[in-house]
């Protein structure tokens, strides 16, 4: 993406920024005269004259709360007391109350100095008499210049950098931030999405935190030791497809299946060869790589706003028919779910888990809706078609019981599927795949 395009069209002129700078000076004289010091003033550096975009919004935001975070780890508390959000770029003014002066410095240099983002941040403390608590004061040195090393200050009284090169070093700097922090999102939620599927119970013909359904090779701390395997590789695929916002579908698919590949090789190492997540890491692993190329593509331009359902669904159902098909009704199993998008997903879970009372609640319901409506290829190779059909009518059954009977059913079903040898582990993916959408 062009860096016109990130930044937009809007430019702030000279007169307006030395103007704002003017206003910015009266407020804090202003509020240091009705509240006394230290004052906390808090902005971005940006170079240039667009001084307000959508990504620099979203760092403007992080950047409070990584300045109110550590001075309230360092015992004290920031009591915001003005915002200016103007094209100028934005700012905050906060009543630093709790802390001395000095312990709040080192609080605030903590974040310029020890945070990613912090580079970009200028967090001014403000005495009662108006002037500036340096960092020299506690033996920092001066900021550093974002593309030279330099001092900062001297860079820029000098103008030693092109502006559009300190553009594009502050837009790279938010980028990998946000991305980061993203990539990590999605892995925890691809881990709780785990953590919470298996933990449901009872959960017919399958593991949970009773018994072990209708296995002899895995049981509730299998499934433990899997899910923490596995979520490095979640964090990986999600980067993987933060670095092809625009990538080819077939590439990124193809790397993606090698990162698979990887995952489920250590899933195997760590449950002593039982396969647990098979299906899910197919299934998990598209949407993570769907996550971060849709997350990709928004940050720029919109700061990264939450992501749809519905969009990563979709954009994982085009890598997902990279795989060979066609998307068609005779597809099955868990990849004939994602190649048409997690209908079933969409349809049956995502509503039982919005509408519960707890997320076991909805989970335990999801799940008999999806063995109640779906063909689970598990219940097919195990039990045939008669098989099939009389677990869907049970759990239709089951499901259409009233509130106050549903765990003594279920628990009973339990029992059926596991005399059976019968285990729905197809739909135990979908469910684990509609936790995941929620939490994202």
């Amino acid at each position: 993406m062009e860096l016109q395009d990130i930044l937009g069209t809007e430019q702030t002129p000279l007169e307006d920024m030395l103007a704002e700078r003017e206003r910015r000076a009266e407020t804090q004289r202003r509020l240091l005269a009705a509240y006394g010091g230290p004052l906390l003033c808090l902005s971005l550096n940006m170079a240039g004259p667009v001084k307000d975009f959508p990504l620099l919004r979203r760092g403007y935001r992080e950047g409070r709360r990584l300045a109110e975070a550590a001075l309230t780890r360092a015992g004290g508390s920031a009591r915001l007391l003005e915002e200016r959000l103007e094209k100028a770029g934005p700012c905050a003014f906060y009543q630093v109350e709790g802390i001395s002066p000095l312990d709040a410095k080192r609080a605030l240099c903590s974040v310029e100095d020890g945070v990613f983002l912090g580079r970009l941040l200028d967090l001014d403390l403000l005495l009662e008499s108006g002037e500036k608590f340096s960092r020299q004061e506690i033996g920092r040195p001066p900021r550093r210049c974002l593309l030279c090393g330099g001092d900062a200050a001297v860079c820029g009284r000098s103008r030693r950098h092109p502006v559009e090169q300190l553009q594009r070093e502050t837009v790279r700097l938010l980028t990998e931030f946000f991305s980061a922090q993203w990539a990590e999102h999605v892995s925890v939620q691809a881990l709780r999405a785990m953590l919470y599927e298996v933990s449901v119970t009872p959960k017919p013909g399958l593991v949970d935190r009773r018994n072990r359904g209708a296995h002899q090779d895995m049981d509730f701390f299998t499934f433990l030791d899997s899910a923490a395997a596995l979520t490095p590789w979640f964090r990986r695929l999600c980067q993987l497809g933060l670095q092809s916002p625009e990538g080819e579908d077939q590439a990124l698919f193809d790397a993606a299946r090698s990162l698979g590949l990887e995952a489920e090789a250590a899933m195997r190492s760590a449950t002593g060869g039982v396969n647990t997540h098979q299906g899910l890491i197919f299934s998990l692993g598209l949407l993570c790589a769907a996550a971060g190329q849709l997350y990709a593509r928004l940050l720029p331009r919109e700061g990264g706003d939450a992501l749809e359902p519905e969009a990563l669904c979709q954009r994982a159902a085009a890598l997902a028919r990279c795989h060979g098909h066609k998307g068609g009704a005779s597809s099955g199993g868990a990849r004939g779910e994602a190649v048409r998008g997690f209908p079933s997903v969409r349809r049956w879970v995502l509503p039982a888990l919005r509408q519960a009372e707890s997320p076991e609640d909805g989970g335990r319901r999801a799940l008999l809706a999806l063995i109640g409506q779906v063909e689970d290829t598990n219940l097919l190779r195990r039990g045939g078609r008669a098989a099939l059909e009389q677990a869907a009518r049970r759990a239709r059954q089951v499901l259409s019981a009233p509130p106050e009977e549903l765990s003594g059913l279920l628990e009973d079903f339990d029992q059926e599927l596991i005399q059976a040898g019968l285990s729905p582990g197809g739909c135990a993916d979908l469910l684990a795949v509609g936790y995941f959408l929620t939490f994202l």
